[in-house]
C-alpha cells in the first residue's frame, strides 16, 4: 500500500517529486563533499602525525648513534689509561695528554677531553694550549663518581663552559687502578651548538622542531636553538607526560598559554637516559589539504548545477516512463508469484545451462538458496556420471523444433538430481523452451518421486512376501495332508486293519459255537485304545484342544513341556497377562507366534533357555520372545516365511510386529497388540 501511494503522489505532481529528489541529492553531495574534505583534513593531519613519529623514531636513532660514539670514544679511552701501559703514566703525563688530543681531533662535537684527578683538580686535558688549572669538586660530573660512587656513563645538565661560556654538555666514566681505587674522571666536553648542527641534514616538508631532554625534562639541544631554556625542564613535558613514555615514540600534546596546542612526538632513547622530541604544526600540516580542498568545492558545485538542469529534463519524461514502469512492475510481479507459488521445483537455464531461476520449491528440492545457485552451471544439480549423457539429451531437444517435452518418459534416460549434502533423489521432469529476446531460456519442472519409487519398491517387495508366503503355505498344507494321511495310513490303518482281523475271528468263533479266548479280547481292547490315542495325537498336533478348553496360558503352557522334552530347551513362562487373552482368533495368532518362534529357537539360535513373556502394558498387551543364542549375524530386511507369516499374523490384529538382536546376546521377538483392538475382538466373540 505504500508503494502505491508514492507511486500515485509521483504521478500527480512529478515536479515535486523532482524537486525533492533533487534537493535531497544536493544536500548528499553537499555533504559527501563536506566528508570527503573532512576526511582529508583528517588524513593529512594523521599522514603529518604519522611522519612526525617516524621522524621522531630516526631522531632518537641518530641521538643513540651520536651518544653511542661518545661514549665509545670515553670508553676506549678509559681502556687505554687502566690497561697494564697506560696505567703505567701519570694523569698529568704527556702520553696521557697525546692520548686525549688524537682522539678528541677525531670527532668534530667534541670541544675537549681533559682528566680530572681524585681531588677534583684538572690535571691534563686535549687542547693544545693548556687551560688554566683548575678545581671542579663542585661539578656533577665529579660528584657522581666521587662522592656517589656511579658507575658507568655520567651525562649532566647542559652548563656554560667556564672558559669561553658556551653551552656544554659533559659526558664522564671514572677511571681506577689496577687494585679498583677511584683516580679520577675522564671528561668529554660536548659542544652542544655543533651537535645540534647534526640534525639539520633532514629535509622535511616544513620545519619542526626536535628537542634532547634529559630523563628529567631538562632541555639538552633544541633546533632551532631555544637560549632561555638550556638547562631547565621544558613546560612542554610534564612529569606525567615522562612517566608516560615508554619504549616506542608516545604523543604528547600540550597548550602553551595563548591557547594553541601543539603535538609532540615523545620517545626515550634505549640506551641512555634521554628524551627526544619532536613538534608537529597542524597548521603547517594543512597547507597541502587546503590547495586540494578548492577545486574539490568548486567541482561539487559544478555538479549541483549539472544535476539542476538534468532534473529539469527528467520531469518531462517522468509521467511516460511511469505508466510504462507500472505495467513492467506488474507484469513481473505476476511472473515471480506464480513461479513462486507452484509447488514443483521449476529451473530455468539459458543456451550455455547456466541457471538463470530457481524457485523456492527448487531451493527446498535441491538445498541450495537462489542467491548461491544464480549463475552455476546446470550439471551441479546433476550426478557426474548423468553429466555428458543429460547434455546431449538437452542438446538434442534445443536443435529440435519440439516446445515442450516430458525428459522422465524418455526410455533411454533416466533423471537423476543431486543436492547439496551429496544425496542423489529420482526425478519427473518437464522441459520447455522459448524465445527471451534473441536468445533461447529453458524451463524444466521438476518433481521429486523419491516416496513414490519407495513405495512402489515397498509394494512389490510386500506382495513378492505375499507370493511366496502363500506358495510356503499352500507347500506346508500339502506337506501337512501328505503327513497326516502317512500317520492315518501307516498307523492308524493298520491297527484298525489288525482290529478287524481280530473281529473276524472273534465273529467265526462265536459262529461255530466255540468260546473267544479272554486274552484275546484284551489285546482287541488294546488295540482299539491305540487307535483311539493315535486319533487324539493327530488332532492335538493340528490344532490343540487344551486351546480352545482351557486357554492361552494353559496351551502355552502345554507346548512349553513338549518342546523341553522333545529338544532340552529350557522354556521359562512369564504370563501375568494370559487371562486378558479370551478371543479365540487373538489366542490362536498368539500361540501361533509363540510355536514359531520357539521353532526358530530350536532350528537356528542355539539357545539354553528361553523366556515367554505376556504383560498388559498402559494401553498395550505385549508379548515377547526372548533367547540367550547367537542372535542375527545381520539386520534382516524381509526375514524368511515364517517371520513373514508371524508379521502378517500380527498386522491382521492391527498390532506392532518388531525382531531385534538383545544388547549382549540373543535374540527378541516382540509383538504389541493395542487395547482398542483387544475390546472390539472381545465385543465380537
Amino acid at each position: 500500500m505504500k508503494v502505491n501511494i508514492r507511486r500515485f503522489k509521483l504521478q500527480a505532481h512529478p515536479s515535486q517529486a523532482i524537486g525533492f529528489f533533487v534537493l535531497i541529492t544536493l544536500l548528499a553531495i553537499a555533504m559527501s563533499a563536506a566528508a570527503l574534505l573532512w576526511d582529508l583534513r583528517k588524513r593529512e593531519l594523521e599522514h603529518s602525525r604519522v611522519e612526525t613519529i617516524s621522524i621522531a623514531r630516526m631522531f632518537m636513532e641518530q641521538t643513540e648513534q651520536s651518544f653511542s660514539g661518545l661514549d665509545t670514544l670515553l670508553v676506549g679511552v678509559q681502556e687505554r689509561m687502566q690497561n697494564n701501559y697506560g696505567s703505567q703514566f701519570p694523569l698529568d703525563s704527556l702520553p696521557i695528554h697525546l692520548l686525549l688530543n688524537t682522539r678528541a681531533s677525531g670527532v668534530r662535537q667534541v670541544k675537549s677531553l681533559f682528566v680530572v684527578d681524585a681531588q677534583g683538580q684538572v690535571i691534563n686535558s686535549s687542547r693544545e694550549i693548556a687551560a688554566p688549572a683548575m678545581s671542579v669538586r663542585d661539578r656533577a660530573y665529579f660528584k657522581a663518581f666521587a662522592e656517589n660512587h656511579q658507575q658507568g656513563l655520567f651525562i649532566g645538565n647542559p652548563l656554560r663552559n667556564r672558559i669561553d661560556n658556551s653551552w656544554t654538555l659533559y659526558m664522564a666514566r671514572s677511571i681506577s687502578g689496577s687494585n679498583g681505587v677511584f683516580k679520577g674522571v675522564l671528561v668529554a666536553a660536548v659542544d652542544i651548538p655543533r651537535f645540534e648542527q647534526l640534525y639539520n641534514f633532514m629535509k622535511l616538508d616544513y620545519l619542526r622542531p626536535i628537542a634532547i631532554y634529559l630523563s628529567d625534562g631538562t632541555l639538552v639541544a633544541s633546533l632551532p636553538h631555544r637560549e632561555n631554556m638550556m638547562g631547565e625542564k621544558t613546560p612542554e613535558l610534564s612529569e606525567a607526560d615522562i612517566q608516560s613514555v615508554g619504549a616506542d615514540v608516545t604523543m604528547v600534546e600540550h597548550r602553551s598559554g595563548d591557547g594553541a596546542v601543539y603535538d609532540f612526538a615523545v620517545g626515550r632513547v634505549q640506551k641512555f637516559p634521554l628524551l627526544v622530541s619532536v613538534s608537529n604544526d597542524e597548521e603547517q600540516s594543512l597547507a597541502s589539504w587546503r590547495e586540494t580542498a578548492v577545486p574539490i568545492s568548486l567541482g561539487a558545485l559544478f555538479v549541483c548545477v549539472f544535476i539542476g538542469i538534468v532534473a529539469a529534463v527528467l520531469v518531462h519524461e517522468l509521467k511516460r516512463e511511469a505508466v510504462l514502469s507500472d505495467k513492467l512492475r506488474d507484469a513481473t510481479d505476476r511472473y515471480h508469484h506464480t513461479i513462486d507459488s507452484v509447488m514443483d521445483a521449476v529451473v530455468a537455464v539459458d543456451e550455455t545451462l547456466t541457471i538463470c531461476l530457481f524457485n523456492p520449491a527448487a531451493e527446498l528440492m535441491f538445498g541450495y538458496a537462489a542467491p548461491d545457485i544464480l549463475g552455476q552451471q546446470l550439471s551441479v544439480l546433476i550426478p557426474e556420471r548423468s553429466r555428458a549423457k543429460h547434455d546431449v539429451h538437452v542438446s538434442r531437444f534445443m536443435q529440435s523444433q519440439v516446445s515442450s517435452r516430458t525428459m522422465s518418459l524418455a526410455p533411454q534416460l533416466e533423471i537423476t538430481g543431486l543436492r547439496r549434502d551429496g544425496s542423489e533423489f529420482p526425478i519427473e521432469s518437464t522441459i520447455s523452451q522459448t524465445w527471451i529476446g534473441h536468445h533461447k531460456q529453458l524451463t524444466a519442472v521438476l518433481r521429486d518421486v523419491t516416496q513414490r519409487r519407495r513405495t512402489e519398491a515397498d509394494l512389490h517387495h510386500t506382495n513378492q512376501q505375499l507370493r511366496e508366503l502363500s506358495a510356503k503355505l499352500e507347500d506346508v498344507r500339502e506337506q501337512e495332508r501328505a503327513r497326516i494321511a502317512r500317520e492315518l495310513h501307516d498307523e492308524l490303518g493298520q491297527q484298525l486293519t489288525g482290529l478287524k482281523l481280530d473281529l473276524s475271528w472273534l465273529a467265526n468263533r462265536l459262529k461255530d459255537g466255540r468260546e473267544a479266548s479272554p486274552d484275546k479280547v484284551l489285546e482287541m481292547r488294546q488295540s482299539l485304545d491305540a487307535a483311539i490315542t493315535a486319533v487324539r495325537r493327530i488332532s492335538t498336533e493340528l490344532r490343540p484342544l487344551i486351546l480352545d478348553d482351557l486357554g492361552f496360558g494353559e496351551a502355552v503352557t502345554w507346548q512349553a513341556a513338549e518342546i523341553e522334552k522333545r529338544s532340552g530347551l529350557k522354556v521359562q513362562l512369564d504370563l501375568p497377562a494370559a487371562p486378558w487373552v479370551k478371543d479365540d482368533a487373538l489366542a490362536t495368532a498368539l500361540f501361533r507366534i509363540v510355536q514359531e518362534s520357539l521353532t526358530n529357537v530350536i532350528r537356528h539360535a542355539h539357545a539354553s533357555c528361553v523366556l515367554v513373556r505376556l504383560v498388559h502394558a498402559e494401553a498395550d498387551l505385549v508379548l515377547t520372545v526372548t533367547d540367550n543364542g547367537v542372535g542375527l549375524p545381520t539386520p534382516l530386511k524381509g526375514g524368511g516365511i515364517g517371520l513373514v507369516s508371524m508379521r502378517e499374523r500380527v498386522v491382521a490384529l492391527g498390532g506392532v510386529f518388531s525382531i531385534a538382536n538383545n544388547n549382549e546376546h540373543g535374540l527378541t521377538v516382540k509383538v504389541v497388540v493395542p487395547w482398542p483392538v483387544l475390546d472390539a475382538l472381545g465385543d465380537t466373540a
